[in-house]
């Protein structure tokens, strides 16, 4: 401490006891408290070696993962915001209110046309019959797609055939961009 001052009590960091400082550095007040406060820093380090080893194990069983696996996981974040985006339209194919589950359908079918498969006008909100028992009833989907965004997007979509393989940091940016505009029409419609 600087000559001529004094130093101002302290409460230790172990026990509740106040004291006063014999410099700047000391932060509790006895050496049996020292060595407490020494072992709770020393587990504490110990926490945080063990998380941040986990968080790199993570980080490399992640990059192990193939590609269709981070596919799947943005086709299933696209898929709920185009369910919540829908939410209040009937099945686009049939028209009924009325299923069993809601799905996320494609016009162009992932298969035929993978790189519109987070497309936001190739994917509707579809009943499982028409999707899954009907290979998505393409016939009064396209009539009712030209109604809902006009016959133009629709020879768009049908006319893309331009490949395009996605990168892991594509399908990273694309899940964060969907989950963030699901949260924001679902605080939208709570407001409403």
């Amino acid at each position: 401490m600087a000559k001529g001052k004094t130093p101002k009590p302290k409460k230790c960091r172990i026990c509740p006891k106040k004291f006063t400082p014999v410099n700047s550095l000391q932060i509790v007040c006895c050496p049996s408290c020292a060595i407490q406060y020494a072992k709770q820093q020393s587990e504490r380090k110990q926490k945080q070696s063990e998380a941040d080893s986990r968080r790199l194990w993570n980080k490399r069983k992640a990059a192990l993962k193939p590609l269709k696996h981070w596919e799947d996981m943005t086709q299933r974040v696209v898929n709920d915001y185009i369910r919540e985006r829908d939410r209040d339209l009937p099945c686009i194919s049939c028209g009924t209110w009325v299923t069993v589950q809601w799905e996320a359908g494609h016009y162009r079918s992932r298969g035929a046309a993978s790189h519109l498969r987070y497309n936001e006008d190739n994917i509707h909100k579809q009943c499982h019959h028409c999707n899954d028992n009907l290979s998505s009833n393409a016939i009064p989907y396209r009539a009712a797609l030209v109604e809902k965004i006009g016959l133009e997007r629709v020879l768009a979509l049908e006319n893309n055939n331009t490949p395009h393989r996605y990168t892991r940091e594509e399908l990273d940016a694309l899940r964060a961009e969907y989950r963030a505009k699901t949260r924001a029409l679902k605080k939208q419609q709570e407001a409403a």
